[in-house]
């Protein structure tokens, strides 16, 4: 119960404060325990934000992968649209975690924490991509390597302007913002149901 009570107080102090203004002495005041008691946890700061950081990717690639497991017998339409929403949802319903992933993507504390970002968003991409793709490929078994790649490579950039948009607009304008995207892919998908049916 403590180690998880830290890893909270760590995160909201990261998002609120960076990574050098979250100190190990005001983690600890958030708990209500001594500075020295975190070391019975973990071993340095440094392994503390690790876990945190691991925690808020991992949850982050949870939430992804149930979205697709829980649409995969759908039409890629709604596939790719509910990837969409769970980019929002996720991301909007944790601001604590979305100040930190945004924090850690922008400028990791550490060399070490790059590594594990670039590791994670490799490990990351690869399965979306590979994903998307076979829900691609089951409903149009015809398609070409350039029109999956052109496909994918919207959704992806589409993704990334919702995700920075979380934190810019009023939760009206995130909505539209959404509904635009999802109509944009859905051009996509209607030009490729013309070629390929």
């Amino acid at each position: 119960m403590t180690q998880e009570l830290l890893l909270q107080a760590a995160l909201q102090l990261y998002a609120k404060h960076g990574y050098q203004g979250a100190s190990m002495r005001k983690i600890a005041e958030e708990v209500g325990i001594k500075p020295a008691s975190i070391y019975f946890f973990f071993k340095n700061k440094e392994e503390l934000f690790r876990e945190v950081f691991k925690r808020t990717l991992a949850r982050h690639n949870d939430a992804m992968r149930k979205t697709l497991q829980r649409h995969t017998d759908e039409p890629v339409e709604k596939i790719f649209a509910a990837m969409l929403r769970t980019t929002v949802d996720h991301h909007a319903g944790d601001r604590d975690e979305m100040a930190t992933y945004i924090s850690l993507v922008i400028s990791p504390p550490t060399p070490d924490f790059q590594k594990q970002l670039d590791d994670y968003f490799s490990s990351f991409s690869i399965w979306l991509a590979d994903a998307l793709n076979d829900a691609l490929r089951r409903d149009f078994p015809d398609i070409t390597e350039s029109e999956a790649t052109s496909v994918i490579g919207q959704y992806v950039l589409l993704a990334n302007g919702i995700f920075w948009s979380i934190n810019i607009f009023s939760p009206n304008e995130l909505a539209f913002q959404l509904r635009m995207a999802e109509q944009m892919l859905q051009a996509s998908f209607t030009a490729l149901q013309k070629k390929h049916n």
